[in-house]
């Protein structure tokens, strides 16, 4: 699986961390939510029924509309090279 990053700006400034938009070579599916709970992240089950994958745990809030090619990622440390880095670890496991 390709993956390009896209730093956005973040709009709070005293948040920390960094807000990112992840380009995928493929679309984003329900194995997609059945990979990240198996490694510790947490579903919103209410965003999962409007076709939505939205999932977090202490160090990331992970957001994309089933289908499309994109997840929204917000990294809540103010170091999130590693943190970035393992995810698209993660990632790699579904392409």
């Amino acid at each position: 699986m390709k993956i390009e990053r896209i730093v956005t700006p973040n709009s709070c400034s005293k948040c920390g961390g960094v807000a990112l938009l992840m380009m995928l070579s493929v679309s984003v599916t329900k194995d997609f939510l059945s990979l990240f709970q198996s490694n510790g992240f947490k579903e919103l089950q209410h965003f999962t029924q409007a076709g939505i994958l939205y999932v977090e745990n202490e160090n990331l809030t992970i957001h994309g509309p089933f289908g499309s090619n994109k997840l929204q990622v917000k990294c809540k440390k103010s170091d999130c090279q590693e943190i970035l880095n393992k995810l698209e670890e993660l990632l790699q496991q579904l392409g």
